[in-house]
């Protein structure tokens, strides 16, 4: 499994989400190991995280001069190694990529790459806009198989000519997790303030999660607009924005500027967020990033959400969980395999909001907060609906027989 981020990267989706896939894949007796870049030169070349065994290969590029290092450095990691796997995994169709492809053609190992799709962070705009987005585009038609997580994004890749790629349509999945009761919010609250005095709260005080990199593109500016409308409107009302990024300092002066930095915690990034999500009451999707991790989480425990109103969060929602087994080649007549439409009671226990207008976002929040007990069970409704359609044991064996379909031959 091969990865930009992994352990104690905990503020990006993706790390999150190869961690909690790579140890479920163990549970189900799949010997998983992780290949990702090390970040600082005192990081050990191998590790052990939870019982699985991580390689940081090279060192991780920091600026787009030193890409070229990284490549080279991860498909040399690849050539020697990759004959002792039955599968390489990509979490993404970006730079790791290449050199998986590059490597795994040597070894003769197949390869699976994920496709992120979601919006202006997916790997089809990036290709677009990237130095190296042709060579990526070059790996990804060469792979042995491609996960997506909805029809619309199969359609894209086949209207660009990637048409020799087996598709297998697999959603990030949702756990069976129960609810969090009153008395053990208050313990976690009370455990996170000692570690960090900004998300010191009382009992009965609503808590406002977003989950985002603080940057132009994350949507996050949406809620921190409307912050000080909210806090009219609730004195006690506290704000938890996680995450880091470029524009952290900027956002911090913002939030002193309109007065409202005092109920406002930036506390950084978590290696793992759910206690800090299981102590809140309302979490806020500003946009197209955690689709893979923290969405997911979000509706796992029963949390209830507000979201942008995005076609791709819409998509991405209503994705479907498809059988690999069913994947047809392309009819000649339509030239696209069996997509199936996906139905829309997904989007029952989402309170919706135009991004363009604050003043919706406000009022979105405002009912949510003022009608909280209602909208823990529209919540609850909302993990039951997903749970039916898209558990996480469904996910996990869509990509167990995806895994297989592909190593078939190889074993």
């Amino acid at each position: 499994m091969v990865g930009r981020r992994f352990w104690p990267h905990g503020g990006w989706d993706s790390a999150c989400a190869l961690l909690n896939q790579s140890m479920e894949l163990r549970r189900r007796g799949i010997h998983a190991e992780v290949l990702t870049p090390k970040y600082d030169a005192l990081w050990p070349d191998r590790t052990s995280i939870r019982e699985i065994t991580v390689h940081r290969g090279c060192a991780a590029p920091r600026r787009d001069w030193s890409m070229g290092k990284y490549i080279r450095a991860m498909t040399a990691w690849v050539v020697n190694h990759a004959e002792s796997f039955d599968l390489i995994y990509v979490d993404s169709c970006r730079e790791e990529l290449i050199a998986a492809i590059e490597g795994g053609e040597i070894s003769g190992t197949p390869v699976l790459a994920k496709c992120n799709t979601s919006g202006n962070q997916s790997d089809i705009a990036w290709w677009d806009t990237s130095r190296n987005g042709k060579r990526c585009w070059s790996a990804a038609k060469r792979t042995s198989g491609m996960i997506l997580q909805d029809a619309s994004s199969q359609r894209d890749l086949m209207i660009r000519g990637l048409n020799s790629t087996r598709f297998f349509r697999i959603p990030s999945g949702v756990h069976q997790a129960a609810g969090v009761t009153s008395a053990e919010q208050w313990s976690l609250r009370r455990q996170l303030a000692t570690a960090n005095t900004d998300l010191a709260t009382e009992p009965d005080t609503p808590v406002l999660l977003c989950h985002a990199s603080m940057s132009g593109a994350s949507g996050l500016d949406h809620l921190v607009r409307v912050s000080r409308l909210l806090l009219l409107r609730f004195p006690n009302l506290r704000i938890w924005l996680l995450g880091d990024g470029p524009d952290r300092d900027a956002l911090y002066s913002n939030l002193r500027a309109e007065g409202v930095r005092a109920s406002v915690a930036m506390p950084g990034s978590f290696s793992d967020p759910q206690d800090v999500f299981k102590a809140a009451n309302l979490y806020f999707q500003a946009g197209d990033e955690g689709m893979s991790f923290f969405l997911p989480l979000a509706i796992s425990l029963q949390i209830p959400i507000v979201a942008v109103d995005q076609p791709s969060i819409r998509s991405a929602l209503a994705a479907t969980c498809e059988d690999p087994n069913s994947w047809s080649a392309p009819s000649p007549a339509t030239g696209f395999s069996n997509l199936q439409v996906p139905s829309q009671d997904c989007y029952d226990g989402i309170h919706w909001c135009d991004p363009e207008r604050p003043k919706s976002v406000k009022e979105t929040i405002i009912n949510v907060l003022t009608h909280l007990p209602e909208a823990v069970k529209d919540a609850e409704k909302l993990r039951d609906q997903f749970l039916r359609r898209r558990s996480n044991h469904q996910c996990l064996d869509a990509f167990i027989s995806a895994v297989r379909c592909l190593t078939f031959d190889r074993v």
